[in-house]
C-alpha cells in the first residue's frame, strides 16, 4: 500500500512537470496581448499616439506620473528621426525592435542638449551615413537597428498638477517621420 501511494505521488508530479513545462513552451505563441503585437496590429506607421488612462496597446499606465506616446516605426524603405522640442521635465525615450525588446533607451540627461533628436537606421543606411557625414547628425543620436520595424515609446514626467501642460506640450511637439540624409532635421518649432 505504501509503495502504491509513492508511485501516485511520483506519477503525478512527473505528469505536473510534464503539462508546466508544456503550458510554457505555448505561452509565446498563444499571447497575443503583449504591447508589441498591439502596437503592429493597431497603429499606423511614423506617427506619435498618446497613451491616456488605462491599458492601451498592452502599455501599462500605471504610474500616474509619467504620460505616454508611442510611435511604431518601419526602416525598410528610409530611416526614421524621432525630435521633439526641449522639456522643462524629466522625460525618456526607449527604441524596441518588433518583438518589444529594447535596443535603445535614453533620457533628458543623456541626450545632446537636453533635445529629443534620435535617427534610427538599419545597417545599410548606417553606412550611408558614415559615407555623406550630414551636419545635422552631429546633434543627433544614431541608433542602429537590425531588425527592420519596431516602435519607440516616449515618457514625459508631471510630478504634479502644475506640470501637467509642460508634459502635455513636450509629448505633443514629438515627431516621428521618415529621415532621408538629402533632407535636413526639421529644427524646433
Amino acid at each position: 500500500m505504501k509503495t502504491r501511494l509513492i508511485y501516485l505521488g511520483v506519477c503525478s508530479l512527473i505528469l505536473a512537470g510534464i503539462i508546466h513545462i508544456v503550458i510554457i513552451l505555448l505561452i509565446p505563441s498563444l499571447g497575443s496581448k503583449d504591447a508589441a503585437k498591439q502596437i503592429a496590429a493597431k497603429l499606423d506607421t511614423h506617427q506619435f499616439y498618446h497613451i491616456g488612462d488605462g491599458n492601451a496597446f498592452g502599455i501599462s499606465t500605471s504610474d500616474p506620473y509619467l504620460k505616454l506616446s508611442v510611435c511604431k516605426f518601419d526602416l525598410t524603405k528610409t530611416a526614421i528621426q524621432i525630435i521633439g522640442n526641449e522639456a522643462k521635465t524629466f522625460w525618456s525615450a526607449s527604441v524596441f525592435d518588433e518583438t518589444g525588446k529594447i535596443i535603445y533607451s535614453m533620457n533628458d540627461r543623456t541626450a545632446i542638449k537636453n533635445e529629443l533628436r534620435v535617427v534610427i537606421v538599419n545597417p545599410i543606411q548606417m553606412a550611408d551615413i558614415r559615407q555623406t557625414q550630414p551636419e545635422e547628425i552631429e546633434s543627433s543620436i544614431l541608433v542602429e537597428s537590425q531588425n527592420m520595424k519596431g516602435f519607440v515609446l516616449l515618457r514625459a514626467l508631471v510630478p504634479d498638477p502644475s506640470w501637467q501642460t509642460h508634459s502635455d506640450d513636450f509629448l505633443k511637439s514629438a515627431k516621428c517621420m521618415p529621415y532621408n540624409t538629402n533632407i535636413a532635421i526639421v529644427p524646433d518649432a
